[in-house]
């Protein structure tokens, strides 16, 4: 058969039937010409009513969820699949809408009680907004949390969602507060891969282990998965259904550089030549080269002249509050948006906000926080490197990680065709997008030692069993006291680590009870070297007076770190305070200082040295992240600065559990909310 007879794969033609529509001066009267071609290759998002066929499909498949939008068949066929079946994971494209059809699932079976598991709580934000506040009164019958009351007995004869991260279920205590569960969700499942550098992989798979098996139903939701080995293995023995079906097209264009100093200047080219006046994300792998483009970037570019009232509000508030020298701020001066993980919640929502609707700001800096399920309505990525922020055995980027980026381009009814520019360094690898699509075994059914620990199978791994018996524990005082969320080589390297500092942790708790003016800089530097192997009196410092029960100004607790520290610059050191309030203190160091605590338990030390540590370390971490009241701490993941959240409290009391109910008190008494950041005045407007 000759090249011009053969039959082409339907993907092929559905991307050329796209990238017609992209480059047509009038894509509406070209869809109505091409309807039946579009409806033949399942494009019924464009061929509408604009065919027979389209117009009976779209009314037969019109969604319960938003009636001014049917679904697309795959879409279809997922909801179908998932009311057929006990157990599903979908493997399919970041533009095929995998959330849309499980909230589509819900409203159409209305299942009881709903769990849905996201890595961040930027996922936590998306849903609760993108979904359950745009679609209001498709929930108004359930009540929706964000976080998980040990003392409070929930209703489950009513109905309930629980939108939470996986670290809000992963001990033994959590679990057993769903006591049904009609419905579960895990997104970004892909991170259920075996990963011995990320306990965040360990938790996830243990919070599938634990709710899955009490799940009536379940779907885990990811993209470009090939396979799933070993599947028979899970629980319900899910189905596994991949598509390919994307309603937009991604192209990658590389553009070699001879220097990697030619990166930066490069990206500016980029921006100006392709890109202007169009939405596009500008990757960096890791903040110090995305602070680093900023300051030896855009310091030349003239100031952003449509800056509103509003954000230069914002700016003086940051400036009043953060530091003026910022680079957040450096960058929103000159018309460019930052994403990353070490921002706060609050200042994360308001950048994708003006990204995502705001015509004037088409720039977001961002890290690989974006691969983390979050939306955008960007047009254009630009990979300024090609490696991987956060990774200690220093793995570049996979194929997977590329394309998943590469992804997030293009949008439904905006951008038709999504544009990536990669630059390619040197040393830097070329990308297949058939490589992207990768096979994955959970880490519950492969080899883990940290599995078998807590499935109790841990007699075969003498290196724990020496460990239990060395410390004079039983494996159930490991499981109920230590857990799941650090990994056995995490616990054990603190461990090693105690034994070599025990003497001078013994010595300083001793000292902290013979002089009561003492403070505890000794106590936090001995325990930060225990946790980390390493000496470091600036983080010392600053996490000394990041955990001060006054909650200190952050400008302030910059600018002293300024003045006495000479070997950092002024952004290193903001970058560190920023990353140690918002992340390490309470995920890192609080986590492991509880381990230190029951090691000195299982020592059988007296309980008045103890007490040192919990009274002047852990209890001040409680109190600055409202470890101990459910209600704060959901006002502080929503995104409210944490400075305000007392003001709020005494305006609205405490009598609240769920989100919804939380919602009509801000509304209520929104007036008397008086003396707000900015940043907590906009949450709270975006609540409401």
């Amino acid at each position: 058969m000759s090249e011009a007879g053969r039959v082409k794969p339907i993907d092929v033609v559905r991307e050329n039937l796209i990238r017609d529509l992209d480059a047509s001066a009038n894509s509406t009267e070209l869809a109505r010409r091409m309807a039946d071609s579009l409806f033949a290759v399942d494009l019924t998002v464009y061929s509408r009513k604009y065919s027979f066929d389209s117009l009976v499909y779209n009314s037969f498949a019109l969604s319960h969820l938003d009636s001014s939008i049917s679904l697309h068949p795959d879409q279809l066929d997922i909801v179908n699949t998932i009311k057929e079946k006990d157990a599903t994971i979908l493997s399919a494209p970041t533009s095929f809408g995998k959330t849309f059809s499980v909230f589509e699932y819900i409203v159409r079976e209305k299942p009881s009680n709903i769990v849905l598991i996201v890595p961040t709580l930027a996922l936590v934000d998306e849903y609760l907004k993108r979904i359950i506040k745009k679609y209001s009164d498709k929930f108004s019958e359930y009540k929706v949390y964000i976080n998980i009351d040990e003392e409070k007995q929930y209703d489950f004869n009513g109905k309930n969602i629980f939108i939470l991260t996986h670290d809000k279920v992963v001990n033994e205590r959590m679990y057993t507060k769903l006591e049904e569960i009609d419905f579960l969700v895990i997104d970004e499942v892909y991170k259920l891969k075996k990963d011995l550098d990320d306990d965040r992989v360990l938790i996830l798979n243990l919070a599938y282990l634990r709710l899955a098996g009490k799940s009536w139903k379940y779907v885990l939701l990811a993209p470009f998965i090939g396979m799933v080995e070993d599947i028979e293995k899970l629980e319900k023995s899910p189905v596994f259904i991949r598509s390919s079906f994307s309603p937009v097209v991604n192209d990658v264009q590389t553009i070699d550089i001879l220097n990697n100093n030619d990166r930066f200047p490069e990206t500016l080219r980029i921006l100006r030549e392709h890109c202007d006046c169009q939405k596009t994300l500008v990757y960096f792998p890791t903040v110090v080269s995305m602070s680093k483009f900023v300051n030896d970037m855009l310091s030349d570019l003239d100031d952003f002249e449509e800056i509103s009232q509003s954000i230069m509000s914002f700016i003086k508030w940051v400036e009043d509050e953060i530091h003026p020298e910022w680079y957040v701020i450096k960058a929103l001066r000159k018309g460019f948006l930052v994403h990353n993980g070490q921002l706060p919640m609050g200042i994360r929502q308001l950048q994708m906000e003006l990204f995502n609707n705001e015509d004037n700001y088409t720039n977001l800096l961002c890290t690989s926080t974006l691969l983390e399920g979050v939306n955008t309505t960007s047009k254009n990525v630009i990979i300024t490197e090609p490696s991987r922020a956060g990774r200690r055995n220093g793995n570049a980027f996979t194929a997977f990680d590329f394309y998943n980026l590469v992804g997030r381009t293009g949008r439904l009814n905006k951008h038709y065709l999504g544009k990536a520019y990669y630059l390619r360094g040197p040393n830097d690898q070329d990308y297949i997008k058939s490589d992207a699509s990768i096979s994955i075994k959970f880490e519950i059914t492969d080899d883990s030692i940290d599995v078998d620990i807590q499935n109790g199978n841990y007699e075969q791994h003498r290196v724990f069993i020496d460990f239990i018996n060395e410390l004079g524990i039983t494996y159930e005082e490991y499981v109920e006291n230590i857990g799941g969320s650090p990994r056995f080589s995490t616990v054990k390297y603190v461990y090693d680590n105690f034994k070599q500092k025990e003497n001078a942790l013994l010595d300083e708790l001793r000292n902290l009870n013979e002089n009561d003016t003492r403070g505890r800089f000794s106590l936090i530097r001995i325990l930060y070297e225990i946790i980390e192997g390493k000496k470091n009196k600036l983080e010392v410092t600053l996490i000394n007076k990041l955990i001060n029960k006054q909650r200190l100004r952050i400008k302030g607790i910059i600018e002293a770190a300024i003045v006495n520290s000479r070997s950092y610059n002024i952004d290193y050191i903001i970058s560190t305070v920023i990353r140690l309030k918002n992340s390490y203190i309470e995920y890192g160091f609080y986590s492991k200082v509880q381990l230190i605590k029951f090691f000195l338990e299982k020592k059988n030390v007296e309980e008045a040295l103890i007490r040192n540590i919990e009274e002047k370390v852990l209890h001040s971490i409680e109190v600055i992240y409202f470890t101990n009241s459910k209600q704060k701490r959901m006002l502080l993941d929503l995104g409210i600065y944490d400075r305000d959240i007392q003001r709020i409290i005494n305006v609205i009391g405490e009598d609240f559990d769920d989100a919804v109910h939380l919602k009509e008190l801000l509304k209520e008494n929104n007036n008397s909310l008086r003396n707000l950041s900015y940043i907590s005045r906009y949450v709270i407007n975006n609540i409401l």
